[in-house]
């Protein structure tokens, strides 16, 4: 009799239904390792991995939620072979030049299929006069940079690798300025490839490379591949240098006269955000984010010929820069939402943010409430604010095109959140991400790391469910003088004289076990009134975590500071009296905090609830569960470099319980807790090689956790055995395997099969419950082992030529 013991590890989706808006929560899953995420995608090939693509030039693949070190593709650099394909320098400060998009063939996987292992990327590189195309409109001016629609393959050897000299350069175009490339790209089941391009850059779609003639711009003029969503066939040949094709149902077709036949739909602006419905149950339409200027932001359907007005609108408005504009003739589409920028003081719309970030209509199966419901985001409240939102479409009724717009989607914790949104996305199960960043310098760094972050919008958890705890500490300082404001509200900022306020506030966390593993800390806050400074009235607010013990005691004002009570805590002293202070001590006047920033928001003037979050918040935590003694909260500090910054937060006293400050503290999952024990270096969604063997035990890592042992001690048995007992022309086939308790986010499924393809279950443990016998096991027994490993025993009577060959293994499914 032969037997074969295998183990593995597969990805989990759930499959659930609909539902409308419930409390989101936006989960972690790659933090500081790459800088700014300009796209999320999947590969149509059944693996569950996302790709996610970073500005500077490369593009990496999250797997089973971690990250793989070494890049899917790097064009960031020059290649000794293609010299011009490095893509356009991007460096600490903003800039919208770089690797802006990636869409992978239908194809990609099937070995049939003309697309097969193909992809599609969309990059700025250097202008390269007598290479590249010149100025599109003969007047002779330089580019600033070009666009590149390039295709490339994935190497037949490795599917983690794209091949770096398989590039095919199919579409080039100038680009007059360096802004407005727009960049994102899709393609649909036909293998067609709709492509976003902006109106070139400048304000208003004017200057040069703008069409000028009867105040056209790009937006309007039909000769220029800007200002528009372009559509190609990749694998054709009827376009300008055989490259690509000409989808012949493309609307300007055989129309002369210079046009672009690439066309699709014109009258765009800055395209930062497509995608197709093309979900299970979806409906094929094309959703398309487009990037306002100066009042207004606006979510597209795209359509085939479509004009959607600019530069002659913006949204529903026509600006007053296009004035001397005539109306460029036919229908113009109407936006199906807008709201307005915060200084557009004159309109009625809901004033939310500055740019728009596109998203995707949900066609998932774990969160059945926002099944057919498009998400979207703003990338911040002012230009590179941290301090983006997350907002939702719901159709009114099915193939209407009339929408309900929610302008904050509920997220735990709050919404807006301190991060910018600067790109949404999918995976093949249709579940949505949202890229993030917390800086607006591509390459910029906080605290020491790359600050862009990859976060899967996922159900509350509910096993175990969040920790929310109401500050037990809360209190302002002033440097005018021994000022406090025990009992009142919080105050940050500076006064119309640049004296500063600084608010302070701590959690009480002994009711959190002490072993418990955070990830994620929430901090939520209501502002109630601010100042508006001059110029920009967004400032920064930043939360530190504070090095001293501070007090709190009965002193109170509705509008500020006043003298502080015995035990307050005030600008020079930790707890002030009129007889013994205990001061901050020399040179940390003001507060003794760390200078690692625990979590940055910029707040404009709005009010209502921000939710303070970031890595350093949990590693704050973390710290001072481990130890409490070191738990003295958090400084909360506004921008102290120019007068009248001061925002104005309810504090703990607040009448109203839920305005009062609140701590939301999120489970790691088990595999993350067992990470953090295990190897206590890794950041968020750092790659752990799930084959990798550390100890030398001949374990892989994925299977350690698994059964629940230690990945960097030798350990000299599994306890999987198998035994065969002859009885008669039968015979039992007893197995014991081990299993976790607690790894809930694991299946444990032993299974039988004669012939090493047909796989039969019997016996399972779901979320760490007790093993069921199926299809003919019977479980034995289901008992501790050690600790929270529990040994199972599994009982099969084989018969038939089943007793003279039975394969079986362990399958280990975990949810991502």
């Amino acid at each position: 009799m032969s037997f074969l013991r295998l183990l593995s590890a597969l990805l989990l989706t759930s499959a659930l239904s609909h539902g409308a808006f419930p409390t989101l929560y936006l989960k972690p899953v790659v933090l500081q390792q790459f800088h700014s995420p300009t796209c999320i995608t999947y590969a149509p090939d059944g693996s569950g991995r996302v790709f996610v693509v970073d500005q500077p030039g490369r593009v990496y693949i999250i797997e089973n939620g971690m990250m793989r070190p070494t890049p899917f593709l790097d064009i960031s650099s020059t290649a000794t072979t293609v010299a011009h394909r490095k893509v356009i320098a991007v460096g600490t400060g903003y800039a919208e030049r770089g690797l802006l998009g990636l869409a992978f063939h239908p194809g990609y996987a099937n070995p049939a299929s003309p697309g097969y292992r193909k992809f599609y990327v969309n990059y700025n590189k250097a202008y390269q006069a007598g290479i590249d195309p010149p100025a599109h409109d003969g007047l002779g001016w330089t580019p600033n940079c070009t666009t590149v629609i390039a295709e490339f393959q994935v190497s037949a050897a490795d599917a983690n690798s794209a091949d770096p000299l398989s590039e095919r350069k199919m579409l080039l175009y100038a680009q007059p300025q360096s802004n407005h490339n727009g960049g994102n790209m899709v393609m649909d089941s036909s293998g067609l490839l709709y492509i976003g391009s902006g109106d070139g850059g400048n304000a208003n779609d004017v200057g040069t490379g703008h069409n000028a003639t009867n105040a056209l711009g790009n937006g309007q003029d039909k000769t220029v591949y800007l200002g528009k969503i372009l559509r190609i066939d990749p694998l054709g040949t009827n376009g300008p240098g055989g490259q690509y094709g000409i989808p012949p149902g493309n609307p300007f077709v055989g129309a002369g006269g210079g046009v672009k036949e690439e066309i699709y739909a014109f009258g765009i602006r800055n395209p930062w955000g497509l995608s197709l419905d093309d979900g299970p149950g979806g409906t094929g339409r094309l959703f398309c984010a487009d990037v306002g200027q100066d009042r207004i932001e606006e979510v597209d359907i795209i359509t085939n010929g479509g004009n959607y007005g600019w530069r002659y609108m913006e949204g529903n408005e026509r600006p007053s820069f296009s004035s001397t504009m005539a109306h460029p003739g036919g229908t113009l589409t109407a936006p199906i939402v807008e709201y307005a920028h915060p200084s557009a003081t004159s309109s009625s719309l809901p004033k939310l943010g500055l740019s728009i970030t596109g998203g995707s209509v949900y066609r998932g199966a774990a969160i059945p409430a926002l099944q057919g419901k498009y998400v979207f985001g703003d990338y911040g409240a002012t230009s590179g604010a941290p301090s983006g939102i997350l907002m939702g479409l719901e159709e009114t009724a099915p193939g209407s095109g009339t929408f309900t717009f929610t302008p904050a989607i509920p997220l735990l914790g709050g919404n807006p959140f301190s991060a910018r949104v600067i790109s949404m996305g999918e995976d093949e199960a249709g579940e949505i991400y949202v890229g993030t960043k917390v800086s607006s310098g591509v390459t910029a760094q906080e605290n020491g790391l790359p600050n862009g972050g990859l976060y899967k919008l996922v159900p509350v958890p509910t096993n175990p469910a969040p920790i929310t705890l109401t500050a037990v500490k809360d209190n302002s300082m002033f440097s005018e003088g021994e000022l406090s404001n025990g009992t009142g509200d919080i105050f940050a900022g500076t006064s119309s004289a640049v004296d500063f306020r600084r608010g302070l506030l701590s959690f009480d966390l002994s009711s959190v076990p002490a072993n418990t593993r955070i990830g994620a800390a929430i901090l939520q806050l209501r502002m109630t009134s601010a100042e508006t400074p001059s110029g920009n009235p967004a400032r920064s607010t930043t939360l530190s975590r504070l090095n001293q013990s501070w007090g709190e005691a009965g002193s109170f004002s509705g509008s500020g500071g006043v003298a502080a009570l015995s035990g307050d805590v005030t600008f020079v002293n930790r707890f002030y009296s009129p007889t013994s202070p205990i001061s901050w001590g020399e040179g940390n006047e003001g507060g003794d905090f760390s200078t690692s920033v625990s979590s940055s928001f910029n707040i404009r003037t709005e009010l209502g609830y921000y939710a303070f979050q970031g890595p350093q918040m949990v590693n704050d935590v973390q710290a001072w569960l481990a130890a409490p003694a070191t738990n003295h909260g958090w400084i909360l500090r506004s921008d102290e470099g120019s007068p009248s910054t001061t925002k104005r937060f309810s504090s703990r006293e607040n009448a109203d319980s839920a305005s009062r400050p609140k701590l939301t503290l999120i489970h790691a999952t088990p595999y993350e807790n067992w990470q953090a024990v295990y190897f206590p270096g890794l950041l968020t969604g750092q790659y752990l090689d799930p084959e990798g063997d550390a100890d030398g035990d001949g374990i892989y890592n994925q299977i350690e956790y698994a059964y629940g042992f230690n990945p960097t001690g030798f350990n000299t048995s599994d306890n999987f055995t198998t035994t065969v007992t002859p009885v008669g022309a039968n015979a039992d086939l007893t197995l014991t395997f081990r299993r976790d308790t607690q790894a809930t986010d694991l299946t444990y499924q032993l299974q039988a099969s004669e012939n090493l393809t047909t796989w039969t279950t019997i016996a399972e443990s779901i979320s760490g419950a007790a093993a069921t016998g199926q299809n003919g096991g019977t479980i034995l027994s289901d008992t501790t082992l050690s600790g929270t490993v529990n040994l199972v025993t599994v009982k099969r009577t084989l018969s038939g030529s089943s007793v003279s060959k039975q394969f079986v293994r362990l399958n280990v499914v975990r949810a991502p």
